[in-house]
C-alpha cells in the first residue's frame, strides 16, 4: 500500500492528536505568564481525564469517584510539603510510620504515584471478585468519593480540614523554594508527562490486553466463555488508571499551589465524566479535547462574566449539564466519535466506488 494512502487512512483523531501536542508545545512562545499557568493545569487534568478513559472508555467501568484517585496522589504532595516547611497547623512532632515516606521527595512523588494505585487494587479486588458491574459499580465508586471527601474534611491533623494545603514549592522531587521552577519551566514538565502518558495508553489500547479489555466492554461473558479472566484484566487496568490519575492529582497541586476537599470529592468525579462524554469515549482523544474544550471555555467566560455576576460557578454547572444532556440524547459518541463516524462511512463509501470501478473496467476489458 503506497505511503500516501496510508496516511491518508490514519483516523481523524490520531491528526487531532498531532495538531493538538503541536499546540501545546508552542503555546508558551504566544502566551504569557497566566495563560501558561492555567494551560498547565488543564494539561494535568487532561491526564486524570485519560485515565478515567481507559477505564471507562475501553472497558466499559464508569467510575464515578475517580477524584478519590486523583485527589490521593495530591494529598501525598501537601502533606509532604506542609511537613517539610513545618506548616504552623500541623498537631504532630514527627510523621506517623505510614507516612514517614513523605519526608523525602523521591518519596512523597512515589507515594503520589503508587498509592492510588493501591487505593484501586483495594477496591478493584472487593468490587471484581464480587463480580460487582455496571451501575452498582458506578454507585460504590461515588459513595466512596463522598465518604473520602468527609474523611479528608476530618482528618484536619493531616489534611487541615476545609482550608486544605499551600504547596509553595513547583519541583517534583523537592520541596523547597530555592528549586523552584518557573511557570514555564514546569509547563514542559507537565506536557512531557501528558505525552508520556498519551504515548503508554495509545500503546496499550493496541495491544492485545487493548483488545482483551475493548471485549470486556463489548461482551464480557463471551471472554469468560474464550477462558480470559476478566477481573484480572479489570484489576490491571483500574490499577494502571489508578495510578494516572495520582500522577495528574500530583502536578496538578503542584501547578496550583494548594488542595482541599474538592479533589477528592463528587464534584470532580462528575466533572471529569462530563469532560470524556463531550469529547467521546474510547478513543483518547476525545479526553483531551473534551479536558481542553470545557476548561478553557470555563476560565474564559469567568474571566469575562465574573465582573457582571458573583453566581458564574452555578450558572456554568448548569450549563455543564445541559451540554451533557445534549451529549447523552444527541450524540452519545461524543465530538470525535462523530468524526470518526463520518471518516469511516466516507472511507466506506470509497471502497464501494473502487469495487465498482474495477468492475466496470473488468467487464470492458472483457466484453
Amino acid at each position: 500500500m503506497p505511503l500516501l494512502t496510508k496516511v491518508r487512512q490514519l483516523p481523524v483523531n490520531r491528526w487531532i492528536d498531532l495538531a493538538l501536542f503541536l499546540f501545546l508545545l508552542t503555546f508558551p512562545i504566544w502566551q504569557n505568564t497566566y495563560w501558561v499557568y492555567i494551560m498547565s493545569g488543564i494539561m494535568a487534568y487532561m491526564i486524570f481525564a485519560l485515565s478515567l478513559d481507559l477505564l471507562w472508555g475501553y472497558t466499559g467501568l464508569m467510575s464515578m469517584g475517580h477524584s478519590v484517585l486523583f485527589g490521593a496522589g495530591g494529598y501525598m504532595i501537601g502533606i509532604a510539603s506542609a511537613w517539610a516547611n513545618q506548616a504552623d497547623w500541623i498537631k504532630f512532632d514527627q510523621l506517623p510510620w505510614f507516612l514517614a515516606i513523605l519526608s523525602q521527595p523521591l518519596g512523597a512523588f512515589l507515594a503520589a504515584l503508587f498509592l492510588p494505585g493501591l487505593i484501586a487494587l483495594f477496591i478493584g479486588l472487593f468490587m471484581f471478585s464480587g463480580k460487582i458491574r455496571g451501575v452498582f459499580f458506578s454507585l460504590i465508586t461515588l459513595a466512596l468519593a463522598g465518604i473520602s471527601e468527609l474523611f479528608v474534611i476530618n482528618q484536619s491533623r493531616y489534611t487541615h480540614g476545609d482550608s486544605g494545603i499551600t504547596v509553595t514549592s513547583r519541583t517534583l522531587f523537592s520541596n523547597s523554594d530555592s528549586q523552584r521552577l518557573t511557570d514555564q519551566q514546569f509547563y514542559f514538565v507537565v506536557l512531557a508527562f501528558l505525552l508520556g502518558s498519551y504515548l503508554l495508553c495509545l500503546w496499550l489500547v493496541n495491544t492485545r490486553t487493548g483488545k482483551v479489555l475493548q471485549g470486556i466492554r463489548e461482551n464480557e461473558s463471551r471472554l469468560t466463555y474464550l477462558g480470559y479472566k476478566p477481573a484480572a484484566f479489570k484489576l490491571f487496568i483500574f490499577m494502571l488508571s489508578g495510578m494516572m490519575a495520582g500522577l495528574a492529582g500530583m502536578l496538578f497541586v503542584r501547578v496550583q499551589g494548594s488542595i482541599n476537599h474538592s479533589a477528592i470529592g463528587i464534584n470532580l468525579a462528575t466533572l471529569v465524566l462530563v469532560w470524556v462524554a463531550v469529547g467521546g469515549r474510547g478513543n483518547l482523544t476525545g479526553a483531551l479535547i473534551g479536558t481542553l474544550l470545557l476548561q478553557f471555555s470555563e476560565t474564559k467566560l469567568n474571566s469575562v462574566f465574573s465582573g457582571i455576576s458573583a453566581d458564574f460557578a452555578q450558572y456554568w454547572k448548569l450549563v455543564l449539564g445541559l451540554l451533557l444532556l445534549l451529549i447523552v440524547f444527541v450524540i452519545p459518541k461524543g465530538l470525535i466519535g462523530v468524526l470518526l463516524e463520518q471518516q469511516q462511512s466516507r472511507q466506506g463509501r470509497d471502497r464501494k466506488a473502487a469495487i465498482m470501478r474495477k468492475e466496470v473496467h473488468s467487464h470492458d476489458a472483457n466484453p
